[in-house]
This record gives structure tokens, sequence and C-alpha cells, in this order.
């Protein structure tokens, strides 16, 4: 590592952030305009945490469309190469694990860059930059964009609904963030506001100290790279939903999706003789034993209540196509990759009251308020019978894509023109009831 490169990082660690931020981004060399004959740059993207395994969670399903998108079609002038690292090693090229690789760069090897390549910290890999300031700080002094997506800032503004050390592994990826990236990308105009206050907070910066960004995600899962594959009975099961009004709960089983809340409202509904059908789709998460051993024992599961772990996106996809439609609970979230999943299956949804879906959904769907099951409970029986129910199917319009959203996130790279963009904030979801229940 070069000398001064060692001082400036054993500096940075104790200066305050705005002052480190300041001493990283004077010694960085500018990015250069590619010209017609120049050789193609490399947009570096980390994969870091995906490429050991696909755990099916939305941010991943949101890594594997966008890379898929940028891979299949590269801006003019770069190729795209994946990268990871390791806690044991700094960045290198990933292996083409989407089998995509046409437009993709070298496979194997640390990364090597020049003046004008760009990384972008598309995976969510909190506990894995941190780790790497060297190669950070070298990137930066060679004329290396770095640029950041960020989800959200719950693990910072809600602590207890994640593991200790995912808020510690959270704060210093932020800390990291705030020295070397030249601009954060947001899911959402929600999380950017929430970013740019946490930082004044915080660091102290100004508005204007790191420019902030926001894009829309895509809706249509089939471009995706989607996994394919239906589980034993599958067929049985798809029958079965149809038959009576099913509703529809994706994502992870953790605090803040509100799946307690629903189970209970479902349980409330069930004991009133209700004929309902309520499907879990997610994985085992964290501080959620209890209730994962609730649904595991159900007295009703695989009758009125299914808890679905590890399907596939083709599975999933059959599952949007046979609901009633979506429930989302969370407390939190960034974007919410159901409610406009739902809009692509024409399905209604009913979601918690949050200032992320009415900025993703408007008034075209029905939010409800309220944490206890009995209001939940008559919310639910509101949104499944109320007058509006007739026009759930109807007048729909289309959900934003993935090829938008890799689109917008190249205008937030400076690498397309805003005006070449479609659009992606459609209010592209069925016209239902609107009002809170």
């Amino acid at each position: 590592m070069n000398v001064f490169i060692g001082k400036q990082l054993s500096l940075i660690k104790f200066l305050p952030v705005a002052v480190a931020r300041r001493l990283i981004q004077q010694g960085k060399v500018r990015n250069r305009v590619l010209g017609p004959n120049a050789g193609k740059a490399q947009i570096l993207v980390d994969v870091s945490v995906i490429v050991h395994g696909d755990a099916r969670t939305g941010i991943q399903r949101v890594v594997r469309a966008l890379l898929s998108q940028l891979l299949c079609a590269p801006p003019p002038g770069y190729r795209i190469c994946p990268v990871f690292a390791t806690r044991q090693h700094d960045y290198h090229y990933a292996p083409d694990f989407l089998q995509l690789g046409a437009n993709a760069g070298p496979a194997s090897g640390r990364v090597t860059v020049e003046q004008g390549d760009i990384f972008l910290g598309l995976d969510l890999a909190a506990h894995l930059l941190p780790r790497h300031h060297a190669q950070l700080s070298v990137w930066k002094k060679s004329g290396v964009g770095v640029h950041v997506v960020i989800y959200d800032l719950l693990p910072l503004k809600r602590s207890d609904w994640f593991n200790p050390s995912t808020s510690r592994n959270f704060r210093r990826w932020m800390r990291t963030v705030a020295l070397f990236a030249d601009s954060a990308i947001c899911i959402s105009n929600a999380v950017g506001t929430e970013l740019a206050e946490w930082l004044v907070d915080c660091y102290g910066f100004s508005r204007e100290t790191l420019p902030i960004k926001s894009i829309v995600l895509g809706a249509n899962i089939e471009a995706s790279v989607p996994s394919t594959g239906l589980p034993d009975g599958s067929a049985q099961l798809l029958e079965r939903l149809r038959a009576r009004p099913t509703v529809l709960m994706v994502g992870t089983l953790e605090p803040r999706k509100g799946h307690a809340q629903a189970l209970a409202a479902f349980e409330q509904l069930w004991q009133e003789g209700r004929e309902l059908n309520l499907v879990i789709v997610g994985k085992s998460g964290w501080k959620t034993e209890a209730l994962q051993q609730r649904l595991l024992n159900h007295p009703l599961k695989q009758t009125r209540v299914d808890w679905l772990q590890n399907i596939s996106d083709e599975m999933l996809k059959n599952l949007y196509e046979a609901c009633s439609g979506v429930l989302i609970a969370s407390e939190g979230e960034g974007f919410g990759l159901p409610v406009i999943e739902a809009a692509h299956y024409k399905k209604p949804v009913l979601a918690r009251d949050l200032p992320v879906f009415r900025e993703i959904a408007g008034e075209k769907i029905t939010y409800f308020s309220g944490t206890d099951a009995e209001h939940l409970a008559r919310a639910v029986v509101a949104w499944l019978e109320g007058p509006c129910s007739e026009e759930r199917q109807l007048d729909t319009l289309s959900a934003p894509s993935w090829q938008s959203a890799a689109n917008e996130l190249l205008t937030c790279l400076g690498l397309m023109p805003a005006n070449q963009v479609q659009p992606g904030r459609s209010q592209a979801l069925p016209r239902i009831q609107s009002e809170t229940v």
C-alpha cells in the first residue's frame, strides 16, 4: 500500500467525518471524459453477498435484476465487471454467476482500475465495504467514481428490529459511504430525505456535501434472472388457494414486517368463520423464533395458513397470479417491492400507511393503520368485501420495469441523459379504494 495512503487512512480514523471526507475528495483525480477512441472503462458492480449464494430476498432480487440489465445493455464506452470482496481479501473480479457474461469483464483476479472507472455499490455489503478503505483510497486517487445504492436506514433508525451486529456493521458502512462516495443512490425519495437528514444530524454535512439521487425499482420478476422450479404439491396448493379468497404476504420473517399482527388478525377472522387463506412467502429471519414456531405448528397449517420458505421466483409468480390481493403490514420500508409486483400482476394491495408507500402508490391502494389484530382484521374485511372490490382487476396501468430502473441508475451515474429515460414514477397500480381503513 502506498505510504501516503497509509498515513491518510491513519489520520481519517481520528478526524470528524466531514473533515476526513474533504481530505479524501481533495486527493481524488477527476474522472476523465471518455473520447470516441478511448478504450472501454469499467463499471465495477459490487456483488459481494449474492455471489456466494442467493437467499432470494428483495434486495438480492434487485441486485440480480439491475446487474442483468446492465450486462445485457451496457452504456456506450463501458463494460460491466461484477466484483466482490470478502473478510480475507479485497475486491476481485467475480465469476459470471448470472451466466450473462457476453459483456462482462474479467472473471477472476484482483481488480485493477484506471481513471474514469466507476465503482457501484449495488449489493448491501455493509459488513465488508468498511474493511477495504485502503483499496477505496487507491481507487479514488486513481480517478474512480464511487457510488453506493442505499436501500434504507432502518438499522440506524430502529436498531431494536435488528441484531446488534447488523446495526454496528451498518453504522460503519454508512461512515464509509459518507467518507468515500461521490453520490448515494436511494431506492425512494423517502430514503433520500432520511439520508440527507441523517448526514446533517450525525456528521454535520451540508445538503450539498454528498449528492443524493433516487431511482424507482422494477416490478417484472421475469426480468430479474428468476430462479425456477416448483415444489412438490404446488399444483394442489395453487388450486386450494384459488378456491377461496387468498391474501399473500411477501418478505423475510423479521420484526418490522408485521407478520405477527397479520397472523393474529387472520386467526380472529377464522374464529368468526371467515373463509380466507393467508400465505406468507419469506425465509426465516431474526428475532421471530416464537412466530416461526407458531407457523410451523399452526393447527390450520396447509389448510388456511401456509408459510413457504426458499421458493423459486417461478413459484412466487404463480402465487401472485393465484392470490386475491397482497397485504404489506411492514412498519418500515425503503421501497416495498411487493407493492409494484402486485401491480404487475394486477392485484390489489392493502398496506400500512407509510410515507414511502404513499410516494410509490399514491391513492391507488388501500391503507390501514394501527398495530393490533382487531384493527387489521376489520381492515382486511373492508378491503376484500368493500364497494370497490369489483374494480380491482380493472383499469390498471403498467408497472415500472427493470429496464427503466437500470436506465434511471445510469442517469444517476451520469451515463445516460435524463431525457432518454422513460419515467418510472407512474402511478402503476389498480384503481381500488384509496382511503385509510
